[in-house]
């Protein structure tokens, strides 16, 4: 019984939190070697995560604000075809 809840505290210790690169809302905590695509419930942003790398793809106009934009929480990186 104890070796079963130390391996379950070693399982949730491995895996990582993915937060919404928008808002920062926990999104997911999901295992090494995962690929997840989450549309966050708070703000509609679509991220997509892939092992290290993370991906925001889609964030509706509605939810930039000057507020958030003006305290420096949000880089926008440009992608050309």
């Amino acid at each position: 019984m104890v070796a079963i809840r130390n391996r379950e505290r070693q399982e949730k210790s491995m895996l990582k939190e993915f937060r919404c690169k928008f808002c920062h809302r926990l999104l997911a905590k999901v295992g090494d070697g995962s690929k997840v695509e989450i549309k966050c419930p708070k703000c509609k942003t679509m991220n997509l995560y892939n092992d290290e790398t993370v991906i925001v793809y889609e964030i509706p106009e509605n939810n930039v604000t000057k507020k958030i934009i003006e305290r420096g929480l949000i880089q926008y990186d440009l992608l050309q075809n």
